[in-house]
């Protein structure tokens, strides 16, 4: 069995890695990140022109939409007088979507879109976080459409991760889906530069440390990065609401290169893709096996 898994992983990394490239990451990164999208905060609905963007994204790749036209809308309770500078009652949304596949059960994929916003004349723009996840979970998706798969493929962009994981918070307690059906939540958040390798939050519970060890075996046999670190669960993105309900874990980045992080400095130009291949060619082998 175990020589099975290996040589059925070998062969499904070889199939993908050509479709890997980060052309059309780098242009998602582009695009959120661009003057017109003001930090995606608050300041001239940022977020909101972003959500937009993303929800066209979402029709062109063939993603069938959840909620109001692929919109769940929430408000932040609190005010923030520091970037991400927010008032209390102001909406935003989630931007969620899914691909159906041959059975109900669901494989889920997150990141959070919204970043800074503005402070004064300064735009906080976001590349590294989290323009980078959310490209990722949006090329995901792009490749996913190409032909059915088993599972349900749903991909959830949140708003408001930057103030406290509201957007998150907001959908694990007002669910679009059913989460008991949900077999593996993947959260991206930071996948920029990764020289080191990548880490996995959440990565030694119960119900993830199966998955994370399937990542392992797969990584040992191609070498597509140079480790794979383990940390116990946090509250440090949006996966973390979901720990209760369903399997769920956040993967990010180690090591450069990016712009910055909280930073003016965190833009596209700053936006180290070398290992952005690599790194998701791994991720379509585990869903591949999952």
């Amino acid at each position: 069995m175990k020589h099975r898994l290996l040589l059925s992983a070998m062969l499904l990394v070889a199939a993908v890695a050509a479709a890997q490239d980060s052309s059309y990451a780098r242009r998602i990164i582009r695009d959120l990140t661009s003057e017109e999208m003001f930090g995606r905060g608050m300041q001239n609905r940022g977020d909101s022109i972003a959500a937009d963007y993303l929800r066209r994204e979402l029709r062109a790749n063939g993603v069938k939409p959840l909620g109001d036209d692929y919109y769940q809308y929430f408000r932040f309770p609190k005010t923030r007088t520091r970037p991400p500078i927010v008032t209390a009652g102001y909406r935003s949304q989630n931007v969620c979507g899914y691909i159906p596949g041959e059975t109900d059960t669901m494989v889920v994929f997150t990141a959070h879109y919204e970043h800074l916003g503005m402070s004064g004349d300064t735009v906080f723009y976001g590349a590294h976080d989290n323009a980078s996840g959310t490209a990722a979970v949006m090329d995901l998706a792009r490749m996913a459409n190409r032909q059915r798969g088993h599972y349900t493929y749903v991909y959830l962009f949140f708003g408001g991760e930057e103030s406290g994981l509201v957007g998150s918070r907001w959908f694990a307690e007002h669910p679009l889906i059913q989460l008991g059906k949900v077999k593996l939540l993947v959260n991206i958040d930071l996948f920029c530069g990764g020289d080191e390798g990548l880490m996995v939050v959440n990565a030694n519970s119960r119900e993830t440390a199966p998955y994370v060890e399937l990542l392992e075996r797969i990584n040992d046999l191609q070498g597509l990065t140079p480790k794979i670190a383990r940390r116990d669960n946090a509250a440090n993105s949006d996966h973390y609401w979901f720990t209760g309900e369903c399997p769920a874990i956040f993967i990010y980045t180690l090591g450069g290169p990016y712009g910055g992080y909280h930073s003016p400095t965190d833009t596209c130009q700053g936006c180290g893709l070398g290992n952005y291949h690599r790194h998701m060619t791994l991720l379509r082998a585990f869903i591949e096996q999952l």
